[in-house]
């Protein structure tokens, strides 16, 4: 079974096809918070729901809560991904 990753490349597809962000909003800096894309509570929903149904994984409220930017995003689903493995 090959290990599954999470990028920034993925995410930027769930903010551009998901969210409907324009791709020159969305920023590789892992310190870029949503709210600086322009996102509302909204779009965060919709980015927890993505990641949780394209790769497999359960977000919880409160650790949602806490994913405020590119960086939180990557190393949550990654972490999530690796405790499935």
């Amino acid at each position: 079974m090959t290990e599954q990753s999470f990028g920034f490349e993925d995410l930027k597809r769930i903010l551009v096809d998901r969210v409907g962000l324009p791709e020159d909003v969305v920023t590789d800096d892992p310190s870029a918070t949503f709210e600086d894309m322009g996102l509302d509570s909204l779009a965060l929903v919709e980015i927890q729901l993505a990641m949780e149904q394209e790769y497999g994984i359960t977000v919880a409220d409160e650790d949602a809560e806490k994913i405020m930017n590119v960086g939180d995003a990557i190393s949550y689903v990654n972490s999530q991904l690796a405790a499935q493995a």
